[in-house]
């Protein structure tokens, strides 16, 4: 191992196998060949990039995604950067090793037997008990009431989002063994090589395919604590590989389905800031669902669409504008969901004007503003 750190070959071999002690202890099944394997790799691999010693302890000791949490916090308590001082970490012992010339990303150094009274992986059960409450906490939080940091962690819940898509049957049918109608050509071109005998029954199912979603989100000003976080669900749904179309309205209906097709959410986000020049300002619900049912219906909503209408229903307009271009919409849907990020709040009414007037034509009426909310939703589309 060159470029950074230089350890002992036996001290390396020690400080793996109580690795995998302490992963066993925090819940892991860490055999004894898995950290022979990990050994082996560290061998080839060396230990001067922390980020790829940690991705290779992965691969090597997590088989399921629940127990990723708790390797990440044993790997951060037991691996960690030199200079990080007090706390657990401080508690484990460093192997005596020689240092050259330091390079970047080079000052990782690791526990080999802790002191007496030190239990670590007491301290990786209780951390990994502690992220997973703030978690929990995370996902539960609204939406308006995130740090920029949590929001950024929030932004990241979403993105790996992997949306449960609904599905409709197909016009294609495809031959099978089983059915309720007899494929006749296949069973016609099976039978010319036993003299016209159809020995070889085959059947026609029906197929199914994704369902149309197209999201149509508010980002007013009433929306602003909101709408970004939003944004990144719509990202999520329009890489989910269903035909998703995706609409912002303020005062003016825009379509960005187009930016939010790229697979880095940052970068689309940005793209849609370029594109969208109504943020933050009033709502004109009505005209915008007048635009979505004259221009856009026959192109992207189609018949079989699962239309997601967000807002929180502060109309500037007419209601009744509003009301009559709700039912159009629904008549042109399969289902119309409207979601509100403060329905989850504690005594909620939909007493708004906009609202009253829309919920009579809403299929469903789904609260959006944390990630647990978002979360179920994209379970039970």
């Amino acid at each position: 191992m060159t470029h950074g750190l230089a350890v002992r070959g036996d001290a390396l071999a020690a400080n793996v196998v109580l690795f995998g002690r302490v992963l066993r202890r925090a819940g892991l099944s860490a055999d004894a060949d898995q950290t022979r394997r990990f050994a082996q790799v560290l061998a080839l691999l060396g230990v001067e990039r922390c980020g790829d010693v940690k991705a290779a302890g992965r691969a090597v000791f997590v088989r399921r995604p629940e127990e990723r949490a708790t390797y990440d916090v044993a790997f951060e308590l037991f691996w960690r950067r030199s200079a990080l001082a007090g706390g657990a970490s401080a508690a484990l012992p460093r192997i005596r090793q020689r240092r050259e010339p330091r390079a970047p990303g080079a000052d990782m150094s690791f526990g080999a037997e802790p002191p007496p009274g030190v239990d670590v992986t007491d301290v990786v059960e209780r951390t990994a008990r502690t992220g997973a409450s703030r978690e929990e906490r995370l996902r539960t939080a609204d939406f308006a009431d995130l740090t920029s940091d949590e929001a950024r962690d929030a932004a990241a819940m979403l993105a790996a989002l992997r949306p449960r898509l609904p599905l409709r049957p197909s016009r294609r049918r495809r031959a099978s063994r089983s059915g309720e109608r007899l494929a006749a050509r296949a069973m016609l071109r099976r039978s010319l090589g036993t003299g016209g005998e159809p020995l070889d029954w085959r059947w026609l199912n029906r197929t199914e395919r994704p369902r149309p979603i197209v999201l149509v989100c508010d980002i007013s000003g009433s929306m602003e604590r909101y709408s970004r976080l939003l944004l990144r669900f719509g990202h999520a749904l329009a890489r989910s590989g269903a035909p998703v179309e995706v609409f912002v309205f303020g005062t003016r209906l825009t379509r960005i389905t187009r930016e939010l097709r790229v697979r880095d959410p940052d970068v689309a986000l940005r793209r849609v800031g370029h594109k969208v020049v109504d943020w933050s300002g009033g709502t004109r619900i009505g005209a915008c669902v007048r635009e979505l049912n004259r221009r856009w219906v026959r192109r992207a909503v189609r018949s079989g669409a699962l239309v997601l209408l967000v807002s929180d229903g502060w109309e500037r307009d007419d209601p009744a504008r509003l009301a009559r271009e709700m039912a159009t919409l629904r008549r042109s849907c399969h289902r119309l969901l409207w979601l509100d990020p403060l329905a989850g709040r504690p005594g909620f009414e939909p007493a708004t004007q906009g609202l009253v007037a829309a919920l009579p034509y809403v299929d469903d009426f789904i609260p959006c503003g944390n990630v647990a909310s978002l979360q179920a939703l994209a379970a039970d589309l």
